[in-house]
Parts: structure tokens; C-alpha cells; sequence
């Protein structure tokens, strides 16, 4: 049995859940994502900026009624990700936004533009959660869906 990155595995559980569309920023650390979600059929629109890719998402989700899933790059880009999931769960329209993020040994050691995005998205969505290891990704995407 071959093994599956990260990356694959997250655009394998987003195809899973039904999410079809995946708007964002690509940049580091999130670009293989993007790239492996086309590889998975989940088609990936680049956005200008984070802030444009998170009302998108909130739109599609509210115009569909299916979560709209938007990717950006890691602290700076959540943070500017964070006005349409302010949005979203004002309307109570569904939508996930995936933030990129340091090595799991990395954190709370200053890696590159680290921040605590969890702790900043939680008072905005139902569940807000860091992934701690590859193979809990899938559940985190079915939680994620299930609750946007």
C-alpha cells in the first residue's frame, strides 16, 4: 500500500464530503493542497487576496446551502480569511476556511509568520480545530463539513 501525503489526503477528504470548489491564496505552506484537490477533481479558483477567496466561499455556501471551503497561507493569510467566516456565521451560511500552518514540532517557537489561528477563528465558527497529525485529517474535514 502506497502512502498519501498530507496534501492528498485533505483534498481526498474534502472530495469525500462533497466539497467541489476550493477558493483561496496559494503560498506556503498550502500550494500542494490546492494542487492535489485538482488532481482529486475539486476545482481550486485563486483568488487576489485571502479576504476576496473567504466571501466567495461564504457565498457559494450561501447560494448552494453546501459549505463553501476556502484555503489560505498561515497567520497573515487566516487572519485576513477571517472577514468572510465573520460573515458566514453571521448569516449562518456554511463554510470551512483552512489555514496553513507551521510543523507541528514548530509551534510556539516563532516559526515563519506563525500565529495562534485557532484561538482567532473559534469565536466565528462552530469548530475550530488544528490538525495534530496526518492521519486525523479526514476526520477533521468530516467535522469540519458536518458542523459549517
Amino acid at each position: 500500500m502506497s502512502e498519501v501525503d498530507g496534501a492528498t489526503l485533505m483534498a481526498r477528504s474534502l472530495k469525500q464530503q462533497g466539497i467541489n470548489h476550493l477558493f483561496g491564496v496559494v503560498g506556503f505552506p498550502v500550494g500542494p493542497i490546492a494542487a492535489a484537490a485538482q488532481k482529486e477533481g475539486v476545482a481550486y479558483i485563486g483568488m487576489r487576496n485571502e479576504q476576496a477567496a473567504s466571501y466567495a466561499a461564504r457565498a457559494y455556501g450561501y447560494l448552494t446551502g453546501r459549505p463553501g471551503a476556502c484555503i489560505v497561507v498561515t497567520g497573515p493569510g487566516v487572519v485576513h480569511g477571517l472577514a468572510g467566516l465573520a460573515d458566514a456565521q453571521q448569516n449562518c451560511w456554511p463554510m470551512i476556511l483552512i489555514g496553513g500552518a507551521s510543523e507541528t514540532y514548530r509551534r510556539g517557537m516563532g516559526a515563519f509568520q506563525e500565529e495562534r489561528q485557532v484561538l482567532l477563528a473559534a469565536p466565528l465558527c462552530k469548530f475550530a480545530h488544528a490538525i495534530d497529525s496526518v492521519q486525523r485529517i479526514p476526520y477533521y474535514v468530516a467535522e469540519a463539513t458536518r458542523n459549517a
